[in-house]
């Protein structure tokens, strides 16, 4: 009899299950307020507050730094620079690789200048090519400064920290020893001979 009525009981409870979790999904199914499935692309999504989207540089603020490429966890960015006639770094290439890009947020953080943010854009980066992932910030690179005005700078900082080159070394040494060359050619005095020409007059 006791295993008749626990036969009953797990029966009951199956259907009540059953029919409480059909309650739920169709009030999903019929109640609009319910919807969660949006038709997209008809219907865009909205992205909320803080969302991390694609990323965007804004160049003209940006010093090249390299802290976002030095904390990427995937190595997605890439930057070159060189050092301009003011003595700060002029960036000559910025690219992010959205394929690669993890949407972590650590180059946003630690961009000194938050020159560097995510955007609110999630579409429009549908590719067949790898290539196509790749987005360019700098269109138009800056001329360098010819290179000898950079061995000419280089060379000025070598001088100021291990002194004059050889050739000036040389020069010195020259000049030290054209001295004392003349020195030696002077005949000597003799403070004796003085003193008997001295007496001689005396006389």
């Amino acid at each position: 009899m006791m295993g008749f009525r626990k036969y009953v009981k797990n029966i009951w409870e199956a259907v009540y299950t059953i029919a409480l979790g059909m309650k739920i999904t169709a009030r999903y199914g019929v109640d609009p307020r319910e919807e969660i499935t949006e038709q997209y692309p008809e219907d865009v999504w909205e992205p909320f507050e803080r969302f991390r989207g694609f990323l965007h540089n804004d160049v003209p603020r940006c010093i090249s730094c390299s802290m976002c490429a030095r904390i990427c966890p995937v190595d997605c960015i890439e930057l070159d620079s060189f050092m301009g006639p003011d003595k700060k770094r002029v960036l000559t290439r910025f690219d992010i690789n959205i394929g690669r890009c993890m949407f972590c947020g650590l180059c946003t953080e630690v961009c000194p200048t938050k020159c560097l943010t995510h955007t609110e854009g999630y579409e429009g980066m549908s590719s067949f090519s790898r290539g196509e992932l790749t987005l360019h910030f700098v269109t138009e690179p800056p001329e360098m400064p010819p290179p000898k005005e950079e061995e000419e700078k280089e060379e000025k900082v070598k001088e100021a920290v291990e002194g004059p080159g050889d050739a000036e070394r040389e020069n010195e040494e020259e000049k030290k020893e054209e001295k004392v060359g003349a020195g030696a050619g002077a005949a000597p005095v003799n403070p004796k001979n003085d003193l008997a020409e001295n007496g001689r007059e005396g006389e």
